[in-house]
C-alpha cells in the first residue's frame, strides 16, 4: 500500500471517529441550554432589553446600566 493511500485512509478513519462524539457533545450542550433557560430567574429576571429605555430608567432612578453583550453563533 502506497503511503498517500494509507494516510488518506488513516486520516478519513480519524475524521469518522471525531465526527460522533460531536454530536454527542451538541445534544449534550442543547439539553443544558434548555435546562438553564426553563430556570424561573432567567424568564423573570426583570431583564430591560431595549437599551434606551434602560438608559432612560437609570437617568430617572439615578444608576449606572450593566450591559451585556453576547452572541451565541459564529460567522
Amino acid at each position: 500500500m502506497k503511503t498517500s493511500t494509507l494516510l488518506s485512509t488513516v486520516v478519513a478513519g480519524l475524521v469518522a471517529v471525531s465526527a460522533a462524539p460531536a454530536q454527542s457533545d451538541q445534544a449534550d450542550l442543547q439539553a443544558k441550554y434548555e435546562k438553564k433557560i426553563s430556570e424561573d430567574w432567567v424568564g423573570h429576571g426583570g431583564w430591560i432589553l431595549d437599551f434606551d429605555e434602560a438608559l432612560a430608567k437609570a437617568k430617572k432612578e439615578n444608576k449606572l446600566v450593566f450591559a451585556y453583550f453576547t452572541r451565541s453563533y459564529s460567522p
